[in-house]
């Protein structure tokens, strides 16, 4: 494990990056609810990075809405910010100017409120510490009793169908299986928000296609707003509700396609002609912010 991961520090932060109290969801076609409210508004918001060998520009002007409950993927080519987008999300970085708001309120405070669930490529687990332990770790971090962890992180491992691997430890799992371990922790707080940077980039295509299922009915089941980063155009569309394109560096939004794919999504809406038109809007998009 990258040695970045295992410092106290980042596992607090971690931590803090978790939950609030359940949003409950019931709805006859079994999806979450979108409202009119926001659950992030990002106004101008721009990153400069300064270091020994000059200024990066990695954002510029970046004005986005994302809608309670909606499912949105960030979208554009290497080194255009969609990382950092998220990370300002997430208040793991600072904006150099503009302003986030999440629920309401500051990005810095929703952190505080435990607002966000986080999931990154690499599942970050410990490996000395079983998939329940694993679980439990934000929730021990915050003082939580024994007793409360073991109920939560059951729970979660039930909702990521994981509960019979419980007691096993992280090398014992196949890659996409330690990632929903990681979604099971990042939900063991039951945050409203959940971002996740490029979590399946590191899997077999199969793989990732039953994560991409499984992502999709958690999403349904949890009714959770969900910020995606992703290179994958047909991972994006199959997704999300809305997919934000991203121009080269400095980023900027260089267009928005709306997805409207019927739900629930399955394996046969990838060979919808409707599946195919979307991707080729996006392709399109995509191909217009590197020629520009």
């Amino acid at each position: 494990m990258d040695g970045r991961y295992s410092h106290p520090s980042f596992v607090a932060r971690l931590a803090s990056a978790h939950v609030v109290a359940p949003r409950r969801v019931v709805r006859s076609d079994n999806l979450p609810p979108m409202t009119d409210s926001p659950a992030v508004a990002i106004s101008g918001i721009s990153k400069v990075f300064e270091s020994s060998s000059g200024r990066v520009d990695a954002l510029r002007d970046i004005e986005l809405h994302v809608t309670q409950g909606e499912f949105v993927s960030l979208i554009g080519p290497s080194g255009c910010g969609k990382s950092t987008l998220l990370r300002l999300i997430g208040d793991l970085l600072e904006p150099s100017a503009g302003r986030i708001e999440v629920n309401g309120t500051t990005a810095h405070q929703a952190r505080l409120n435990r607002d966000y669930g986080m999931v990154f490529q690499q599942a970050t687990l410990f490996e000395w510490r079983s998939v329940i332990e694993n679980v439990e770790l934000p929730l021990e971090v915050m003082g939580r009793d024994k007793a409360e962890r073991t109920e939560t992180a059951m729970a979660m491992l039930d909702l990521v169908q994981l509960t019979e691997f419980a007691e096993l430890y992280p090398y014992q799992l196949s890659g996409g299986m330690q990632q929903r371990v990681a979604i099971a922790r990042a939900l063991s707080f039951e945050p409203s928000i959940l971002l996740m940077d490029e979590p399946f980039g590191a899997l077999d295509e199969m793989t990732r296609e039953r994560m991409q299922a499984e992502v999709l009915r958690i999403w349904a089941k949890t009714g959770k707003t969900v910020v995606f980063v992703t290179h994958s155009i047909p991972e994006a569309v199959f997704l999300s509700t809305r997919v934000v394109v991203m121009s080269p560096r400095p980023g900027r939004i260089a267009g928005i396609v709306d997805i409207d794919l019927d739900q629930p999504r399955t394996d046969d809406t990838r060979e919808a002609t409707r599946f195919y038109e979307k991707m080729t809007e996006v392709r399109e998009a995509l191909r217009g912010v590197q020629a520009g």
